[in-house]
């Protein structure tokens, strides 16, 4: 009985058993050991830099578009002259009556210079804006979509492969979207007018609403399957060279400078690699969407290449029957000369402007 009085005496609160005091303040006491080493902890890692910086906020979903199409205007306003160079001499070459027949590409901006004027160069350059700011725009946000669908990694370290099937859909889904403004563009730059004639070129909308009065909306998407195909090519291996190259920067800090100068020759880079890729499928979009301006009178080009429509593969099947294989490489020094610096005009720009969102 005194056994069990001093056990009810031990557990009741009012004694001063010192283990019941103890184990009441436990909790507590835990929990102040427990902030404080959490602090303690928290405040060494933090001046260690030992916790992983906060992530940075997402850029806006369109700022891709905003940041290519900037840079494509700039581009496009540099290089022109040897767009319009490379139209022309994809459109000349054995059983060609209308063709230039220009030995080269200086021989091309020469001649063209001397017969219709410096402004000959600059022909199309409106369509040229309205193709190129949609094209790099849509270009680089559909490849900043796929790729974040194919890898779940940082995009800019996506491997060769994933950056490769990236760079097809986007390229392919940016031609559906550009096709007509490029029908345009190549029947502005194929139109011959003689600088002394006083004739004027062909507006742009002159020449959209002949080609839709003649051959309707479709007329618009002549040349579709190679256009789709020149794309893929083009950016398939522009994104994936692009950041191939960079990643053989230096690692680690750099100066502005230096990125800069990686930027551009990564850019460049990157440039060659499309216009080799896509110089055949280029050849045969020309022939094939030059064709549909028909309708302008004073176009022999159109007029003759209407003639004599073919399919994507009928076109090549002739081109390599007739000059051999290297006339699907038409065209192509000028085609270098443009997107290389072009590109890395273009890339530079870009990697600039997206770190600024």
């Amino acid at each position: 009985q005194g056994l069990a009085q001093a056990a009810f005496t031990s557990s009741s609160p009012a004694s001063p058993n010192p283990n019941f005091v103890i184990s009441k303040r436990m909790p507590g006491s835990s929990s102040s050991s427990s902030s404080g080493s959490s602090s303690s902890s928290s405040s060494s890692s933090s001046s260690g830099g030992s916790i992983a910086a906060a992530p940075k906020p997402s850029k806006p979903a369109w700022a891709p578009f905003v940041a290519a199409a900037s840079a494509a205007i700039v581009e496009l306003s540099i290089m022109q002259p040897l767009d319009v160079v490379k139209t022309r001499m994809h459109l000349q070459g054995a059983g060609v009556q209308t063709g230039d027949n220009f030995g080269g590409t200086w021989a091309a901006i020469q001649g063209i210079r001397r017969s219709e004027g410096t402004l000959g160069l600059w022909r199309g350059f409106v369509p040229g804006l309205c193709v190129v700011i949609p094209r790099r725009g849509f270009k680089f946000l559909f490849y900043d979509a796929f790729v974040g669908l194919v890898w779940k990694g940082d995009k800019g370290k996506a491997p060769f492969c994933h950056a490769m099937l990236a760079g097809s859909l986007a390229g392919g889904a940016e031609a559906c979207v550009i096709t007509p403004i490029e029908c345009v563009k190549i029947a502005m730059q194929s139109e011959k007018a003689p600088s002394g004639s006083g004739a004027k070129p062909t507006g742009t909308l002159a020449f959209a609403g002949a080609m839709l009065k003649t051959g309707g909306i479709t007329s618009l998407y002549s040349g579709l399957a190679a256009t789709v195909a020149k794309h893929m090519a083009h950016s398939c291996f522009y994104f994936a060279t692009f950041h191939e190259a960079k990643k053989l920067a230096p690692k680690g800090s750099v100066s502005p400078q230096q990125r800069v100068a990686w930027d551009l020759a990564a850019g460049f880079a990157a440039g060659c690699a499309a216009a080799t890729a896509n110089n055949p499928f280029d050849v045969v979009k020309t022939r094939q969407q030059v064709g549909a301006a028909s309708a302008v009178s004073s176009h022999a080009v159109a007029k003759e290449f209407s003639a004599s429509r073919r399919s994507a593969v009928a076109w090549v099947v002739e081109l390599v029957k007739t000059e051999g294989p290297q006339a699907l490489y038409k065209g192509y020094v000028a085609k270098v000369a443009r997107l290389g610096p072009g590109s890395a005009v273009i890339f530079c720009i870009y990697e600039q402007l997206m770190a600024l969102f």
